[in-house]
């Protein structure tokens, strides 16, 4: 029984990782792939703390709802998201 859920973790693993072109990282389809793009060619203004761009911070798109998927996605400096996220870990969310 175990090594049958083994196998079929792993067959939808690969399902997955060729969907979305073979990223082990990256947990999304093609179609967040490109809306993420855009978001960081045209973010001016991090959603999360209102400054603007830092040569050192690039921007990442994030969920406005944290850990769905579907919610929109805003420019937030890499810092600020990490730390929202290390934030709601905090909380236990």
């Amino acid at each position: 029984m175990h090594s049958v859920r083994h196998e079929r973790a792993r067959q939808r693993t690969a399902q997955i990782r060729r969907s979305n072109g073979g990223g082990a990282n990256r947990p999304y389809g093609g179609d967040y792939a490109k809306q993420a793009a855009e978001v960081r060619a045209t973010t001016h203004v991090c959603w999360i703390c209102g400054e603007g761009w830092r040569a050192d911070d690039p921007w990442q798109a994030d969920h406005v709802d944290a850990g769905n998927p579907l919610s929109q996605l805003l420019g937030a400096h890499r810092s600020c998201n990490i730390g929202r996220a290390n934030k709601a870990r905090a909380k236990g969310k």
